[in-house]
């Protein structure tokens, strides 16, 4: 009989025991509280390989939530599509980002999500969508692997550079070049004593131009006053030019007055003249050979035939 109690008593504490353990394991998982929330989706285009279901949900490193299913997007299989349960007190709005981060060095995966202010709009519910979808930002490792990925890149074409530059075309090149940079060394320590009289010139050039600059104002004032002069003289001389074409002119018409009013009286005087001169030869010669002609006159001419 009393061994009887016993097993009773102890199969009572197991079962005691069981439901405690159940009791702690819900409280651990999904809290005792009732809390209420709201459903978001995410699609991300990359891994988020140490994320699990029930895996955190944080809001600027406080836990608001947990990740309630995981699966590939059935149009997009790249693409990951996450069913987020955020508390209906997170500003979870248009400008929020989700962004998949790792826990230390233990690769456990949550989702952070980042930014929404109270006053910003809610997230519309998009046509054919079940939940809000709140876009993603690329997580540090993405970002680390892409900076990766690009300096390998780098550091390729700085290799493939440099095996270029160190080829063995280039080598002689090279050797050649500083074969021709001692040459140029050496003709130039000859030459030093040249350089040192052409660097003399130089100076005494800059001197002279330095002072030629310092005359230059009072020379380009000479040439001003000497171009005003030249002007000046241009303007006389066209002004003497107008009047010398105004004389030409009058000279033009005096003389055609003169040959239309006063020559033609000349020629006639001058034909009288000579009738006059030619009388007077005759009346000379006349005297010569009988002088009584200025007593007697003229003896009267005998009368022709038929005249008395």
């Amino acid at each position: 009989m009393e061994s009887r109690v016993n097993y009773t008593i102890v199969g009572f504490f197991v079962i005691l025991a069981l439901a405690a353990a159940f009791v702690i394991a819900v409280w651990l998982s999904v809290g005792l509280g009732q809390k209420d929330y709201d459903y978001f989706l995410v699609y991300s285009n990359e891994s988020v390989s140490g994320l699990s279901v029930k895996s955190p949900v944080k809001y600027n490193g406080v836990n608001v939530g947990f990740v309630e299913s995981i699966g590939l997007r059935k149009k997009h299989p790249e693409e990951v599509k996450l069913v987020l349960a955020v508390e209906k007190d997170v500003p979870v709005s248009l400008d929020t980002r989700a962004i998949l981060n790792t826990q230390g060095l233990t690769g456990i995966g949550y989702m952070e999500l980042k930014g929404g202010k109270p006053d910003s709009p809610k997230i519309p519910l998009l046509k054919g969508e079940k939940y809000p979808i709140i876009k993603t930002s690329p997580s540090l490792m993405f970002r680390l692997d892409q900076a990766l990925d690009k300096l390998t890149s780098n550091v390729s074409d700085i290799s493939q550079g440099l095996e270029r530059i160190l080829s063995q075309e280039n080598a002689e090149h090279l050797t050649e070049s500083l074969e021709n940079i001692q040459s140029i060394t050496d003709n130039l320590q000859k030459n030093n004593e040249r350089f040192d009289q052409i660097l003399a010139d130089t100076q005494t050039t800059m001197d002279n131009t330095a002072t030629a600059s310092k005359k230059l104002p009072a020379l380009m004032t000479s040439i001003d006053k000497t171009a005003q002069s030249f002007q000046d003289l241009s303007h006389k001389l066209s002004t003497a030019s107008t009047k010398l074409d105004s004389t030409m002119t009058n000279v033009d018409v005096a003389v055609k007055t003169v040959n239309d009013q006063l020559l033609p009286p000349a020629v006639n005087a001058v034909s009288d003249f000579g009738a006059v001169m030619l009388n007077l030869k005759g009346v000379s010669q006349q005297l010569d050979e009988n002088p009584s002609v200025l007593i007697r006159g003229r003896e009267p001419l005998p009368p022709g035939p038929g005249e008395r």
